[in-house]
């Protein structure tokens, strides 16, 4: 999309390591941000073509009465398997870029604007943003954070963990430059945002 780039910053990091809590200080700092996860999840709900694709590989039980997704037993699909992650990947990302792409034209106007995705380089939406911020934390705390959160035991976080690698090997080899936001629980989260807000 012309002029995303000026305007599109790229807010990635694994599971466990505070990406979300980043995104919702920004927000407080009146930065619009497209959740990429929760925007999936809102048109794999919606979009009739998506619901009928999913229900063919997985059984239609796999939407409940009231039609929501079960996200526990899909978590445990893609999560135990690459070939079916990255299916659901696949079906899910054009309607993710074309739904963010809508987006922009709507919150741009010149300002600067945030899209938060755990597999931005994955998903190609990297390729939108001029930069990239990517908070990271070490193994260790991501663990006791998924651990807390999703009630896993250790093995399954770190398999969360593990999953999503790819992602960064396929940012070291992008040529969108990167800062790093370090969030393990001793460094200023806000300290570290206001000096990255004010480059914008």
């Amino acid at each position: 999309m012309k002029g995303a780039e000026d305007i599109l910053t790229g807010l990635t990091g694994g599971i466990g390591t505070g990406k979300s809590v980043v995104a919702r200080l920004l927000r407080t700092k009146g930065y619009e941000v497209y959740d990429c996860d929760l925007e999936a999840r809102r048109l794999m709900a919606a979009s009739e073509q998506i619901r009928d694709c999913i229900k063919d590989r997985w059984g239609d039980d796999i939407y409940g009465e009231e039609g929501e997704m079960d996200r526990s037993r899909v978590a445990g699909i893609v999560f135990s398997d690459d070939t079916e992650r990255r299916w659901l990947d696949t079906l899910v990302h054009g309607a993710v870029r074309d739904d963010l792409v809508a987006w922009i034209a709507r919150h741009g106007e010149g300002k600067p604007l945030f899209v938060e995705s755990a597999i931005l380089y994955g998903s190609g939406l990297a390729e939108m943003c001029g930069r990239v911020w990517c908070v990271t934390a070490d193994d260790e705390v991501r663990i006791a954070r998924i651990m807390d959160r999703s009630r896993l035991t250790a093995d399954e976080a770190l398999a969360r963990i593990v999953a999503q690698r790819r992602e960064a090997r396929l940012m070291e080899s992008s040529d969108r430059p990167v800062e790093f936001i370090p969030n393990n629980g001793a460094e200023s989260l806000v300290e570290r945002l206001d000096e990255l807000t004010a480059t914008l």
